[in-house]
């Protein structure tokens, strides 16, 4: 009687871990399946792997693109229907050509799989993004994706169809991809403005990229053509700082200004009233 008390314990402790076991695997199955053969467009997405608040959300704005072509079309207009460009399943608007499954973590009847993904033809560009599962009638299913590369904006394919669908019908041109700033930069697709450079850029093509500790968020960097500028782009904002050395920038600002130093071989950017970095340069 005594060694079944004593193994009965690790039955159990055995069958939990098969059991989670499986549930990773078939979470895991979903996404791979899914992202292997979908092909960057929206409107291709296999709707029998999505759960039914996203595939509502899906529809809606493949009704709100019919309406609005159709609007133009009855008006003999040449403004362009209201419509979504890109791959909204990923936070690269140019979406992927490669993949890799990363960390997977399951709380009862969700999922959260963070998933690599590579754009080779897209100056070699890798990013990750979380996809959200849900489990509907016994089943994984792929219920949003949190755009991670998005600048920490907290994007993500639900936020992108709610707005799209909620917009005006008649507003012509509105697309996600497509809204611009006062200089033209689309800031769905990552674009903002460079003082510096006086030009649209995106701060994860720049040479020079930074990340803080936990690597969740990141910075880039541009110079000026003299080097006597550096303007950095992270959450906290886009700062301009002006040269102290070769490799030290700094801006004053009442709260004691940031920095922008080349530590130990590396660029470092953080507060100058603490001399702490806040971002890193990443050395990939």
């Amino acid at each position: 009687m005594k060694i079944k008390i004593l193994f009965f314990p690790l039955i159990v402790i055995a069958l939990l871990f098969s059991c989670n076991n499986t549930q990773s695997n078939g979470v895991t199955k979903v996404v791979n399946t899914f992202y292997k053969y979908y092909k960057g467009k929206y409107v291709g997405a296999d709707k029998g792997m999505l759960s039914a608040s996203l595939a509502v959300l899906i529809d809606k704005a493949l009704e709100k693109e019919a309406t609005s072509a159709a609007e133009i079309r009855a008006a003999k207009s040449t403004d362009k229907p209201a419509m979504i460009e890109g791959d909204i399943f990923t936070s690269l608007n140019e979406g992927y050509t490669g993949f890799k499954i990363g960390e997977t973590k399951i709380e009862r009847d969700k999922a959260t799989v963070t998933v690599e993904f590579t754009n080779k033809t897209y100056n070699n560009t890798i990013w990750k993004d979380d996809v959200i599962l849900i489990k509907e009638n016994g089943a994984w299913k792929i219920d949003n994706v949190n755009y991670k590369q998005d600048a920490g904006t907290g994007k993500n394919i639900k936020a992108v169809l709610t707005q799209f669908s909620s917009a005006a019908v008649s507003t012509p041109g509105v697309v996600v991809g497509g809204d611009s700033d006062a200089h033209g930069c689309k800031a769905s697709a990552g674009y903002t403005w460079s003082v510096l450079k006086k030009t649209c850029i995106r701060a994860f093509e720049l040479p020079l990229k930074l990340s803080n500790p936990s690597g969740t968020l990141m910075a880039g960097v541009a110079f000026s053509a003299d080097k006597k500028q550096a303007e950095v782009f992270a959450k906290e904002g886009n700062i301009i700082l002006n040269q102290k050395a070769e490799n030290s920038y700094t801006s004053t600002t009442p709260d004691g200004g940031m920095f922008l130093e080349k530590r130990n071989g590396k660029w470092e950017f953080g507060g100058s009233k603490d001399g702490k970095a806040l971002y890193t340069e990443s050395k990939k």
